[in-house]
């Protein structure tokens, strides 16, 4: 396929995501430039919180592993994701009602503003490390279809995600997500019939399945075992993915929330069986998966020009969304761990310039972190495994028991995030004392078990904070009420 054919197609989609990035901008203040004013449809934040979950890792690895471990693999992502927008569907409305600007704001408000400054450090470096496992599958993507060497094509891809970005706040991002959702839609039908085609059609499958694999390939329960360490991890860590509880908190009202979630789930579960499908119908065509991964090579070696085009726009489409939702989100945390240490505070337009800045430096980290662990999943796996086993319980739990303090939310953060930092150098090579079997499904649990400790046992040695929980509780409530009366009240998202 010419390179000529990749870059008039790549330049087309860029100017069609800066164009709707242009198209009413409001980013007057750190609400507008993080939350989009609270305006935007559940229809439109639904489509944008798919494209930012459906990223590299589910349209790129999802279809390898499948190939090799058949239905099974289903488990890898669209398990986690699929259980964690059901948790989601039943937060929706108190993760509304808590009526604040992010994770930070929550549990500053539940507990203390030194418990929301330690949870803004841990979901910074989370996204960051998120952000860089999508950098690293679209270096690799667009190595194989430009000829370019790996960090060029992640430096291409950071470019780009960076201009939309900067330009409109959150809005532009759901904007541009919105339309990233129906190019990769495209893309991984293409894929799919593209696939059958090449290995010869339902038949010529069905004969390489019964000749080369045995038949628990086709058994959908037999990838949870083997995925069971992804399932705890993803699944926990998506339950509280501030991206995912950023598109809830910037609906209209609680119900608006729900509907959010209830959508997102129609797009979810489709979608993750059809790469699975992908995977299993190239396996006449590929005994294993090429070194290029299986998309790259059925676009660039198998497909006609303008079908390799549209595959190519899909699956970029695919990982810039996520790439821009990670460095929107990042600079969110990063602005207000800034705004935290400025004495004086900081006006709107001060905290957009803050943002705009944070958006730079975490792209600039991401590109660091890309180039020097270029291992997409592994990423992934330890930033989710870092969210889940730090920041779950004293987040959600918050919500709930009334006799949780700041001391335990603290303590929990630290142990259970500071345990899988301290595993994971373990499994890169560095000889750290242990006791544990290695592997991430041990790794997890333990982070787990070592949160939850924490968060029970110092909570109840030490002094409670009833008067503080009883507010935020109440708050809740109160919004809860007025969601069953006629709506939102007038001027509810000038307080967010």
């Amino acid at each position: 396929m010419s390179p000529y054919w990749l870059i008039g197609a790549l330049a087309a989609y860029f100017l069609i995501l800066l164009g709707v990035a242009l198209y009413k901008r409001r980013t007057d203040t750190e609400s507008d430039y993080f939350l989009g004013g609270n305006v935007m449809p559940a229809w439109m934040l639904a489509m944008a919180f798919v494209a930012t979950w459906y990223g590299g890792n589910s349209a790129l690895i999802s279809v390898d592993e499948a190939n090799t471990q058949g239905m099974g693999s289903w488990w890898v992502l669209g398990g986690p994701t699929v259980i964690a927008v059901i948790a989601l569907f039943a937060l929706g409305p108190v993760i509304r009602r808590a009526g604040a600007l992010s994770q930070d704001g929550i549990m500053t408000t539940r507990y203390n503003r030194t418990a929301g400054t330690v949870l803004s450090i841990v979901t910074a470096v989370y996204l960051m490390v998120w952000g860089a496992s999508q950098m690293v599958a679209l270096g690799l993507f667009f190595m194989v279809f430009f000829n370019i060497s790996f960090a060029f094509g992640v430096a291409i891809g950071i470019v780009f995600s960076l201009l939309y970005a900067m330009i409109g706040g959150f809005r532009a991002v759901v904007l541009t997500e919105t339309a990233q959702f129906a190019f990769f839609m495209v893309g991984l039908i293409v894929t799919f019939v593209g696939a059958v085609i090449v290995s010869g059609g339902p038949d010529a499958i069905l004969t390489t399945i019964e000749a080369k694999r045995d038949a628990a390939f086709l058994n959908l329960w037999e990838g949870f075992g083997p995925n069971l360490g992804y399932i705890i991890a993803f699944g926990l860590a998506f339950t509280i993915d501030p991206a995912a509880w950023q598109r809830l908190q910037a609906t209209k009202s609680p119900r608006e929330a729900r509907k959010v979630s209830a959508h997102a789930m129609v797009y979810f579960i489709p979608l993750y069986f059809l790469v699975v499908f992908t995977g299993i119908a190239s396996i006449a065509a590929f005994d294993e998966p090429p070194e290029e991964g299986i998309v790259a090579t059925l676009a660039t070696s198998h497909f006609l020009p303008i079908f390799g085009v549209i595959v190519f726009i899909g699956i970029a489409a695919a990982i810039m969304s996520t790439i821009c939702t990670t460095l929107n989100l990042s600079s969110l945390y990063l602005t207000e761990l800034t705004t935290k240490a400025m004495r004086g505070g900081a006006s709107e337009k001060q905290k957009v310039w803050i943002a705009r800045v944070g958006t730079v430096v975490a792209a600039v980290i991401g590109f660091i972190v890309s180039v020097q662990l270029p291992s997409a999943l592994k990423l992934l796996a330890l930033a989710s495994e870092m969210l889940a086993a730090g920041v779950f319980f004293p987040l959600v739990l918050g919500f709930f028991w009334r006799r949780a303090n700041s001391a335990g939310a603290i303590a929990s953060i630290i142990g259970g995030g500071g345990f899988i930092v301290y595993g994971f150098l373990i499994e890169l090579g560095v000889g750290l004392p242990h006791f544990w079997a290695e592997g991430a499904v041990t790794r997890v649990l333990i982070g787990l078990g070592i949160s939850l400790a924490l968060y029970v046992g110092v909570s109840l040695a030490t002094t409670p904070e009833y008067a503080k929980a009883d507010a935020f509780l109440s708050g809740g409530r109160r919004g809860a009420d007025e969601d069953h009366g006629e709506g939102p009240r007038r001027g509810e998202t000038a307080a967010v």
